[in-house]
């Protein structure tokens, strides 16, 4: 059996190209930084907020949810009073050491990332023990050698030479993504295309020595997989709701949450942008207007070990019942 026979996103390429393999977002990106270096400030910005920030946002849809709010009660001591002390420590170490928050940012965002990328080869059946190997080894050994030394692997190319590594880049992306869809032999494919995705989420580290531009580029794929998948149980389980209680007000339920989404993104960003300084240079400053965005990013990892914990029932009824559409 094909195993990618259930869809998440209810089309088969939008679920290749948002989920499975969603490798054009750094291709594009670097495309634009290397030939318009002029507004690489202004990407930077507007990747954070339509994709960084409302990843972020998007946990949140959880709790909007009426069918949690009974289990997120009976679970606040997991879900409110824990964090609280974890995020005054994170505040009392920011005062002291800011440098050290940045450090177990980055590696709990790895972490976080990195079971996402294992998370979605159990969701399309290609999971196995040397996948999830490769995925945490190249995904940490990339963090340990890129955080102590960022761009260790850099050359200089010319502007010339990047754009000819993209094209052929780009080429042999359509061409996987056109065999994939159209050839005979796919599941081959199939299998490799959620761990090549995995594997290439922090190797952008290696070769640029801007943290921050480096985690645009490379965790930019992990954002728009998450999006693609929050969005898809939220409107699935919209919908289902319409068909149960005949309510008419669905457009008027889903635009208050997308406004909701894109006003917390605006604030986020506005905060990040304002705590990081040298976006355009070649290392990033970190000021105290960046622990408003942390403290939530925090929240977000550690949260979503619970709301994507599939062993509890309660977790499988409300999330994983809605994650493949029906057709």
């Amino acid at each position: 059996m094909n195993s990618y026979s259930k869809t998440i996103t209810n089309n088969s390429i939008l679920d290749k190209v948002l989920i499975i393999f969603p490798v054009w977002f750094p291709l594009i990106y670097i495309l634009i930084l290397n030939n318009y270096p002029s507004i690489s400030q202004l990407i930077f910005i507007s990747s954070i907020f339509l994709f960084a920030e409302t990843h972020f946002a998007s946990t949140w849809l959880f709790f909007f949810d009426k069918d949690n709010h009974n289990w997120i009660k009976n679970n606040s001591y997991n879900y409110f009073y824990l964090p609280v002390y974890i995020i005054g420590l994170i505040i009392i170490v920011w005062f002291l050491n800011s440098s050290l928050i940045i450090l177990f940012h980055y590696l709990a965002s790895g972490w976080h990332v990195t079971k996402q990328s294992i998370g979605i080869l159990k969701l399309y059946k290609v999971y196995n023990k040397l996948n999830s190997f490769l995925i945490y080894s190249i995904s940490f050994g990339c963090l340990t050698f890129g955080l102590r030394n960022p761009g260790i692997i850099a050359k200089n190319f010319s502007s010339s030479e990047v754009n000819i590594f993209l094209l052929f880049f780009g080429v042999i992306y359509l061409l996987t993504l056109a065999i994939n869809l159209f050839g005979k032999n796919q599941q081959i494919i199939n299998n490799l295309l959620p761990v090549i995705t995995g594997l290439l989420i922090y190797l952008p580290i290696l070769f640029f020595e801007n943290l921050a531009l480096a985690t645009v580029i490379g965790v930019g794929m992990h954002w728009i997989q998450y999006i693609a998948i929050m969005w898809s149980i939220t409107l699935r389980k919209e919908k289902f709701n319409l068909i149960k209680i005949k309510n008419k007000f669905i457009f008027k339920k889903i635009s208050r949450k997308i406004l909701f989404i894109f006003m917390y993104s605006l604030i986020m960003t506005i905060f990040a942008v304002k705590g990081i300084n040298g976006l355009s240079g070649q290392k990033a400053e970190y000021s105290i207007f960046y622990l408003i965005p942390i403290i939530f990013q925090f929240y977000h990892f550690y949260i979503d070990g619970f709301i994507w914990k599939f062993s509890e029932k309660h977790i499988r009824e409300s999330v994983a019942s809605y994650i493949y559409s029906s057709k």
